[in-house]
């Protein structure tokens, strides 16, 4: 069954291929910038999207620190989140200056870390 790539949401449901595609154009990048942004060819970035390449970690890397994301982000599942900090950090000086889907979300990640006593 083909998934619906008219607009890729990044959860476990997609790919590697639909993420980075999502990445990119959530910052409103074309893949001509993504690969002059990453130092990877055009037709690398192509490949990457239509699942044609599996990238090597070198390349994840280039195209995660082009995207600003960290690594994990490209393989975070539903039950795995990926809390990308230093771009939060970057984003955010203070914890009232977080959107609210954000803020509720850290709430509720430290109120589990507190209830399992990791915190």
């Amino acid at each position: 069954m083909a998934k619906d790539k008219s607009s890729p949401t990044p959860t476990s449901d997609y790919e590697l291929a639909a993420r980075v595609k999502y990445l990119r154009d959530l910052r409103q990048l074309s893949q001509a910038e993504l690969a002059k942004l990453s130092g990877v060819s055009q037709a690398t970035v192509a490949q990457i999207e239509s699942g044609r390449k599996d990238p090597s970690v070198t390349t994840l890397r280039k195209l995660a620190k082009a995207l600003d994301v960290t690594i994990g982000v490209f393989f975070s599942t539903d039950s795995v989140h990926i809390f990308d900090m230093p771009r939060l950090r970057r984003k955010y000086k203070k914890a009232d200056e977080l959107n609210p889907t954000v803020y509720r979300a850290l709430d509720q990640v430290i109120r589990y870390a507190k209830d399992i006593g990791f915190l």
